[in-house]
């Protein structure tokens, strides 16, 4: 069912363990990918930018020249937006960072898709999405009662097949 290729970050065990802990006490089954349970492999990330599957050899040699130090992003908040086929996407904000901003733009200046345009594209962490938006807002409202801010370090990001996930390239700090 591979028919597009994403970059996203690759956050250490420790950073998620802090997702975990966010949301280890919501009650309803969560799912990042839109209503398809069983390919929901991708590991909890943001993501910089993605490709036709066809792509994948052209975008592995360019995204090989992609070099960056490890930096630190926040978690702010936790928010909903709309996503595709009339759903909500509950995400975790992340504060607006120089260093990723920067990372976005090395990016979409070699491999631009205006979706992931550095100008208009906002940085999240998706949680769970959902048609029903009175169980986007529980789970949002569960969330919420014990959420605090939480640090991630950024020191690695992959490209993957998906969907399921399929790691088919990775880039470290320099």
């Amino acid at each position: 069912m591979n028919y597009r290729i994403t970059l996203i970050s690759l956050l250490n065990i420790e950073d998620l363990n802090k997702i975990d802990n966010v949301i280890k006490n919501v009650t309803e089954p969560l799912c990042k990918v839109p209503y398809i349970k069983n390919i929901d492999t991708l590991p909890y990330h943001f993501t910089l930018s993605a490709w036709n599957i066809e792509e994948n050899d052209f975008i592995l040699k360019r995204l090989s020249n992609i070099k960056f130090n490890s930096f630190k992003i926040t978690v702010s908040s936790i928010e909903v937006m709309n996503g595709r086929e009339n759903s909500y996407v509950l995400y975790f904000k992340i504060r607006e960072n120089r260093e990723l901003k920067k990372l976005q733009e090395r990016v979409y200046n070699i491999l631009p898709v205006e979706k992931y345009n550095p100008n208009s594209f906002e940085f999240h962490i998706t949680i769970h999405v959902d048609k029903d938006y009175d169980k986007i807002i529980k789970i949002k409202k569960e969330l919420e009662q014990s959420f605090i801010p939480i640090e991630l370090t950024v020191s690695s990001i992959g490209l993957f097949e998906i969907y399921p996930a399929n790691l088919v390239g990775k880039h470290s700090e320099q």
